[in-house]
């Protein structure tokens, strides 16, 4: 016993920091990929953005106005960068889409009363929230604003959820490691296959509680299922 209790303590010892300084080594692996990648999946926004500034800034409202020309910029675009844009739209002040260049039949659409589409009359630009919107398919937009005379214009553009969604499945770990983006709303922003959902309380109190400075955070969490997660997070 005087030999073996020393030994049996001090092995548990080893064992239990080794354990601690492990979980710390993951969940700081675990950050660090996951602040990288929301750095890229912010970084495909701006830049997105920037395409459309450039192309509002650099053509008039009549220019835009002429549905060869929107045409043929959708057409650039879309060889620039596959499939990532679906369509450009051009929406007056009233929010009627006066012209439109794309797979879908939206001349005169009416965006005056749609809730998604709202923060674009009152910013400069805007990206908004994954919705389905008038063509029933999931999609989010990216507007600029422009001023004309005493009025404004809007230049819209249509981004491909499929695109988007594959961006960040392509941050994965190990055989079950998945990602996704959700809003301030806790809802998916990306697509889940059925066995990856679980509740949404653990990324919903990070959302509103975080403090400030945080920009990561890992939790481990246990889904209805049974499952246990870690769970780590960035805005």
């Amino acid at each position: 016993m005087v030999s073996l209790i020393p030994l049996f303590l001090t092995g548990f010892m080893v064992l239990r920091y080794f354990n601690e300084a492990y979980q710390s080594k993951v969940d700081q692996h675990l950050k660090e990929l996951v602040h990288k990648h929301s750095q890229q999946i912010d970084l495909f926004l701006k830049d997105r953005l920037g395409d459309i500034r450039t192309l509002a800034r650099s053509s008039s409202y009549y220019l835009l106005s002429d549905q060869e020309y929107l045409s043929y910029r959708l057409k650039l675009l879309r060889e620039e960068y596959g499939n990532v844009f679906v369509d450009l739209g051009l929406v007056d002040d009233q929010g009627i889409q006066k012209d439109y260049a794309g797979p879908f039949s939206l001349i005169g659409a009416d965006y005056s009363k749609s809730e998604r589409f709202g923060p674009a009359f009152s910013n400069e630009h805007f990206v908004s929230d994954v919705f389905l919107g008038l063509r029933g398919e999931p999609h989010f937009i990216i507007t600029v604003r422009q001023n004309r005379l005493d009025k404004f214009w809007i230049l819209r553009a249509s981004v491909d959820f499929q695109a988007f969604t594959a961006l960040v499945e392509g941050i994965r770990i190990g055989r079950t490691g998945f990602a996704c983006l959700i809003n301030k709303k806790g809802e998916f922003q990306t697509l889940l296959s059925q066995e990856s959902r679980f509740d949404r309380e653990p990324f919903l109190e990070f959302i509103n509680n975080r403090p400030a400075g945080e920009n990561d955070r890992v939790v481990r969490h246990r889904s209805p299922s049974g499952q246990d997660y870690l769970l780590a997070m960035a805005p």
